[in-house]
């Protein structure tokens, strides 16, 4: 008896001493190594946080903690340092909110950009007495951005105009306009001006790297760019549209229209590397760099290579997806979708001026809102992400294909082997335009919302399995990718056609005991 007495007290213990370091481990501070400061979580793109408390045997259980409504919508994703969230909106202005209680700390507004194609107009930039333009198509509107947050300084952008703030109290250390005509004088004048930068700022050596587009207004041009970190100062451009000049060497840029740059930059960090893909031109894939992936020397902004899966195109299948640095089996891999729901794999240190491919995966036809749109996940074997609406436009269908099942191209979610592109599973009813980010081993996956379809939701799925574990019904479509952060899951959302449901939401695991 004495001994059945003994053994059963051991077994107590043993079970208290196990559930007091299981609620030790999912109730302690978050620490430096969990934080999300940047869009993908790091230089190379992983959107995975190991370090996340949510995994598949809790994620079900995740609640609402608060939620913090903008004035419009936010297709943002947001950054998490040392407690603090920071997103911006469409509503014009930029946020600090503090990640346990979604209560403000500091807002900041950005300055107005009233182009034709950066709708909507935030209420506080409409001239008293005009009716706003109408948003319905709207792609984008004033914050696009997510934010770096590297050695509490703040790094976004919204509109033509990149932004550094001081991270505790968001008091602005510089601003620089980035021209879509850059040879004009004072170009930072041009209210006219349509320039964007959707492209979320990497920083790296000193350096601020960043994209933009003008979106097919003719008298500019999108391109690359480095700007100082320290003063917001140019430190060199690529022309994604550049005139030749008669050795071949490029010399300026064409003002079409085109040039532009969706994709945000990944960096390879050990061979100083910065990786970005590049839009159409004119719905069509013109030479030298258009639909393209450019890989460019991060000091210089040499080019090293650029590779152009084709070499004329009419589906508009341009790289807007940013591209994954994939380290496997001691190599390092390039990896980057595009809108031709082709995952791509290549050998980023290629001495091949064209690229060099590794393995092609297609994974649906894709078109002019189908294939990769948002960055993808990788757990270190695995590579997850959605793939967008498809085969649709205002002008019709793309594929020859009479099948009515590619307008709304299925599956919409995929795990793919990162050795070798092999399909792991995929699944249906996800058609997002945000990138895919991991927890501990669970995927999550934000839906753009289609009417009767598919309300706006955000998904989590068995990263193993592909078992759709929990669905979080959201107020406005999730154009972001989901930032995991200890014990907590941090969301944005809101509809582009009006703004409603604007906002962001943060669950976390409820107390062990509670």
């Amino acid at each position: 008896m004495r001994l059945g007495a003994s053994a059963a007290k051991m077994a107590f213990g043993l079970f208290v001493l196990v559930w007091g370091n299981l609620y030790a481990q999912e109730n302690r501070p978050i620490t430096a190594e969990e934080d999300w400061p940047m869009y993908g979580r790091n230089l190379r793109h992983t959107f995975s946080n190991e370090h996340s408390r949510i995994n598949p045997s809790n994620v079900s259980s995740l609640r609402l903690a608060w939620t913090f409504a903008t004035g419009d919508a936010v297709s943002a994703s947001p950054t998490v340092v040392d407690g603090v969230v920071y997103v911006g909106s469409w509503d014009g202005y930029f946020y600090a909110l503090d990640a346990h209680s979604g209560k403000l700390i500091w807002k900041f507004q950005v300055d107005c950009q009233n182009s034709a194609l950066v709708l909507p107009w935030p209420p506080q930039c409409v001239p008293a007495g005009m009716v706003p333009p109408d948003r319905t198509l709207s792609d984008g509107g004033l914050i696009t951005s997510s934010a770096a947050v590297i050695d509490n300084k703040v790094y976004f952008a919204g509109g033509k105009t990149l932004y550094s703030l001081n991270a505790r109290n968001g008091k602005l250390r510089w601003k620089r306009v980035v021209c879509g005509n850059p040879d004009a004088l004072n170009c930072t004048a041009d209210t006219r001006d349509p320039n964007r930068i959707f492209s979320s700022p990497a920083i790296f050596d000193g350096l601020v790297f960043v994209g933009h587009t003008v979106d097919g207004a003719n008298g500019y041009r999108g391109g690359f760019e480095a700007i100082d970190a320290a003063t917001g100062e140019l430190r060199w451009r690529f022309e994604i549209d550049p005139k030749m000049n008669s050795q071949g060497q490029a010399a300026g840029g064409n003002n079409r229209g085109c040039g532009g740059v969706w994709s945000s930059a990944a960096v390879d960090t050990k061979d100083r590397l910065v990786i970005f893909g590049t839009g159409d031109c004119h719905e069509d894939a013109a030479p030298p760099y258009h639909e393209a992936v450019i890989a460019l020397e991060s000091k210089t902004g040499q080019l090293r290579w650029v590779f152009r899966p084709r070499k004329t195109d009419t589906c508009d299948f341009d790289f807007g997806a940013s591209a994954n640095i994939i380290d496997l089996a001691n190599s390092r891999y390039l990896g980057i979708g595009g809108k031709d729901g082709t995952y791509y794999l290549l050998d980023p240190l290629t001495r091949n001026p064209a690229g060099q491919v590794v393995w092609t995966r297609n994974v649906v036809f894709g078109g002019f809102i189908g294939g990769f749109f948002g960055g993808a996940a990788f757990d270190g074997q695995h590579i997850f992400s959605a793939t967008g609406v498809g085969d649709v436009s205002k002008t019709g269908r793309c594929s020859s294909d009479p099948d009515p099942r590619n307008v709304f191209e299925e599956p919409s979610i995929h795990a793919l082997n990162a050795a070798n592109g092999g399909i792991r599973w995929e699944e249906r009813q996800n058609h997002s335009f945000g990138a895919t980010s991991l927890s501990d081993g669970v995927v999550f996956s934000g839906l753009v919302g289609i009417p009767i379809i598919q309300p706006p939701a955000l998904k989590a799925y068995d990263a193993r399995s592909g078992a759709l574990l929990h669905t979080f019904h959201m107020p406005g479509s999730v154009n972001s990718a989901a930032t995991p952060v200890g014990k907590m899951l941090f969301v944005t959302s809101g509809n582009s056609v009006d703004g409603k449901g604007g906002g962001v939401q943060a669950f976390t695991l409820p107390q062990k005991g509670s």
